[in-house]
């Protein structure tokens, strides 16, 4: 991404609405089967109450910003983030962002965006040729984002169609909080990950629920990695995860666990997974989007009360 041009470079699901699924969470190796239950079981409590979209395929090329937020600096990052997508509004970005603040972990901001090839991301990367005023702007706000961000890290994605299910399945719109967890595999282990999503994609199923989930390898920025994303409309999906951990297991058996375990064991080296909740004044995002929840993505602004003129009475 170009210096002092953040919101005119990033682009989320520049494809259309899409949707963006995880099929398991993943708090720790020795808890790994409690987890990868609980979320398939979660995100089936999600999808009860989620209207269908048309099908649009996840973006080829994912690209994605983060930003750690120093210590007790989040209220200023808040007005930093906001600015800057108000900015890009202004100047008519073509493009569209998604942005997240971390509820687990450290403090940080996350951004996607999505691009159907290498070369539509340059086309995104190019579109603003700016002037002296906007970059005067620009300057201002990277300026401002050096006093609340202690480091700024940049990774691009490749979706994964055949580690994927059912993507299709969700109502992104309505999606306001999201699981992003990164699998990072020991160098020379990346078959294993494939044979770890059958397992669960088989279990998934014979557990009589089509879960759906997108899945994306790394690129540039990381390696050996995988990235799965589950959005959920509430964190009562959470909820329900908990409360049906064992259909899962159930449906995997002594087997699978046994196998599972086996694999995870000797092909992944650690697992990053948190909760993000959308922010929507960070974010810029599709027209199909604002419509289908608008107060949520556009509120109207509150009106200001005015009192009542008292009639004038008579002298």
């Amino acid at each position: 991404m170009v210096e002092g041009k953040k919101y005119s470079q990033v682009s989320i699901l520049a494809a259309g609405a899409i949707p963006f699924l995880a099929p398991w969470r993943w708090a720790d190796m020795k808890k790994w089967l409690c987890s990868i239950a609980g979320l398939s079981l979660a995100l089936a409590g999600s999808l009860a109450a989620q209207a269908q979209t048309p099908a649009v395929p996840p973006p080829n090329i994912l690209n994605i910003q983060v930003d750690n937020i120093k210590p007790y600096e989040d209220g200023p990052y808040d007005k930093f983030a906001s600015e800057s997508a108000a900015l890009s509004q202004q100047l008519k970005d073509p493009t569209h962002v998604l942005g997240m603040e971390s509820l687990t972990g450290s403090p940080r901001a996350l951004y996607l965006s999505g691009h159907d090839s290498f070369e539509a991301l340059q086309k995104n990367e190019e579109w603003l040729l700016g002037d002296a005023a906007t970059d005067a702007k620009l300057d201002a706000l990277d300026a401002r984002e050096g006093l609340y961000v202690s480091e700024v890290h940049y990774t691009i994605w490749h979706y994964r169609p055949d580690l994927s299910n059912n993507v299709a399945g969700a109502d992104i719109p309505h999606s306001h909080y999201w699981d992003v967890a990164i699998f990072h595999m020991r160098s020379g282990h990346d078959e294993k990950f494939e044979e770890l999503t059958k397992l669960y994609r088989d279990a998934n199923l014979k557990s009589g629920q089509n879960i759906p989930w997108a899945t994306y390898e790394g690129l540039l920025g990381v390696t050996d990695a995988y990235l799965v994303l589950m959005p959920m409309t509430s964190l009562k999906d959470e909820d329900t995860g908990l409360a049906h951990q064992k259909d899962f297991v159930a449906a995997l058996g002594d087997h699978g666990k046994v196998q599972m375990n086996k694999l995870s064991e000797e092909s992944v080296a650690s697992v990053e997974d948190n909760i993000w909740m959308v922010i929507p004044e960070w974010s810029t995002v599709e027209k199909s989007w604002i419509e289908a929840d608008p107060q949520y993505w556009a509120p109207e602004p509150a009106a200001k009360h005015t009192p009542a003129r008292k009639a004038p009475t008579a002298p």
